[in-house]
This record gives structure tokens, sequence and C-alpha cells, in this order.
């Protein structure tokens, strides 16, 4: 099974309330429950797309150490925080997470990947604390790092999934969610006469807008930098969901600065994988572009200046008719720049 999420686990730590009393009583540790959750992963089903666009649905294999955070609340807002582990053979399908579990009876439970205490989760969300309202979810792109052509497995630490928790006993299950879609993108690059070796392609950009003005930064639409979970009981709809958009920008290789994209050694295809988050469908009459851009180096008396060029080549598809878009899908696209 095609390997695409990943964690780095990290040391479990304790999470402690202390009842309320009086002078006269003495606080006594909140006694958690041990339990043991039960995950599988939601696999979309197959959908016929066009523009040379083809989608599938991600599937996912677990690690020999896997962590999940689970998350209680109520009408207020988040009442535990715990951490749960898995071990077991790499590639299973599903995964037993055992841990103790902090919340109250009749709190509303939810399992959040990955773990807020692993790399990936420290840098896709702002804390996670009792008695918050919400969860933010950052940039996709801030844990990343750049893509690897031809390699998904660099989206592992962007694959953001959310399951409610159902309790059977000692026991529970959970049916985690994808929040995201990935993009793969088959690019084929003509020589676009450059004469350095050292001009390179190092960006793709992503956008989507309701009109072909290019200079209007406010006009994205579709997909999404942020977004939001509410976790109250009166407000969790099981999703994240979009309060920027913009552009999406990933950046190639090793951070741009030895992209072996380069034109100047004339026509290349390479395959990049781009994590999107994004909230609604791509409607008719949208504009939905991929740019490509680079920068290039200048040899002068006082040295090397860089000079940032954006725009290489572009590619902008006018949407004729509604492509519904679908979180846990990955979509096809070929494009020749």
């Amino acid at each position: 099974m095609k390997r695409i999420i990943n964690i780095l686990t990290m040391a479990a730590f304790a999470v402690v309330f202390l009842n309320s009393c009086q002078d006269s009583e003495i606080p006594e540790e909140k006694k958690g429950k041990p339990l043991t959750i039960h995950a599988s992963i939601d696999t979309p089903q197959n959908t016929r797309t066009a523009y040379e666009l083809t989608s599938t649905g991600m599937t996912v294999s677990w690690n020999e150490e896997e962590a999940i955070t689970v998350i209680s609340f109520d009408e207020s807002g988040i009442t535990a925080v715990d951490k749960f582990f898995s071990t077991g053979e790499k590639g299973r399908k599903k995964a037993d997470f055992s841990g103790t579990w902090t919340g109250n009876e009749g709190d509303q439970i939810i399992c959040l990947y990955p773990d807020i205490d692993s790399y990936a989760g420290t840098s896709l969300f702002d804390d996670v604390k009792v008695g918050f309202p919400f969860i933010i979810l950052r940039e996709l792109t801030t844990p990343l790092g750049p893509l690897e052509h031809e390699d998904p497995s660099t989206l592992k630490d962007a694959d953001v999934m959310v399951g409610e928790v159902t309790i059977h006993g000692d026991f529970a299950s959970v049916n985690l969610k994808h929040q995201i879609s990935i993009f793969e993108i088959e690019a084929t690059c003509k020589n676009l006469g450059w004469t350095s070796n050292s001009e390179k392609i190092n960006t793709i950009k992503i956008s989507a807008k309701p009109n072909d003005d290019e200079e209007d930064e406010d006009n994205d639409v579709v997909f999404a930098r942020r977004g939001m979970l509410h976790v109250t009981t009166e407000e969790y709809t099981g999703n994240f969901f979009a309060t920027e958009f913009g552009s999406l920008s990933y950046y190639l290789n090793d951070s741009g600065h030895n992209s072996d994209f380069n034109m100047s050694d004339g026509e290349i295809t390479q395959t990049f994988y781009a994590p999107v988050f994004f909230e609604g469908d791509l409607e008719e009459g949208y504009t939905l572009k991929f740019q490509f851009g680079g920068n290039a180096y200048i040899e002068e008396i006082s040295g090397r200046d860089q000079i940032d060029v954006f725009e290489v080549g572009d590619k902008a598809i006018k949407l004729t008719e509604k492509y519904p878009l679908e979180r846990g899908k990955i979509y096809r696209f070929k494009v020749t720049i």
C-alpha cells in the first residue's frame, strides 16, 4: 500500500486536572479511564474528472509507532486533551490506540491526527488547550518543507485527519476523515530561453479566481491557507472550515536552491505532489491556474546577486463546467508550460 502519512512521536505527557474544592478540602487528581480506540481511515470512492484530471481516494497505512490526540469537549469547549499510542506492524490498515481518557461523562470525543505534540502537530495547529472552543489550522506548507518530485512521502506531515469517537464500554472506535486532498501535478516544461545553469524553477503556485483579474490578490476562492474546527457540542461539524482564502505556494526540492527542474537543457517532465486545503468546488467560469516561478543569479563585480523571477511559465484553465472537489482524494493534473 502506498504510504502517504507518517508521524514523529514524542514523549508522552500527563494531563492532570484538579477538582474544585472548598478551603478545607484536599484537591484530588482527576482519575482517567483506560481506553482502547480502534482507528480506521475513510477512503472516498473514485469519481470522474476532466482536463486530463483523474481522481482516486487516498490510501494510507500506519507506521510501527503512532500517536494521536484525543480531545473531549462540551457545550463550552475543550474539557480534556489526552494522548493515545499505537504499536504494531508497519503497513497495517487499522490501528488500536491505547491511553487514559480524562474527559467527562457526556462529553463529545474526537481524535485529531497528527498528534499535537509531534513536529507536524506543533507546526499545523495553534495551542489546543482545555477551555478553548476551537482549533486553528495553519498553512499546510509550514511543516511540509519542499516538494520532492516523484515522491509522495513528503506529504507525511500534512495529512490532517479528524474523526468522532464512539465508546463501547472499555473500547471505542473512530473513522478518521481526511481534511485535505492531494494535487498530483505532472508538469512538462519546454525550454524557455534561459541560458544559465543557475536559473532554476523552484516554486509552484496554485490559485483559483472567479474572474481573470490576476492582479487582485484578494480575489482567490476555493483554496485556503488557514482553517478552524469548532469544538463545542453546538457547533462541531466534523470538518475544518476555511478562514483565509488565497493562492497556495510550494517550494520544490531543496528549498528551491538546488532544484533540478532546470529549463536551460530543454524539455523536462516531473511530477510533484501538493497537499491542498480547500472549501467549495471549482465552479463554472473560474480560472484554475498553475504558476511556475524561479530565480536567476547575475554575476557582478561586487558578487553574485539573486534576481527573483516569478511566473516563469503558467497554465491557466478556464472552467466551462463545475468540477466538485472532495477531501481525501488525489486529483491528477497534466500541464505543459
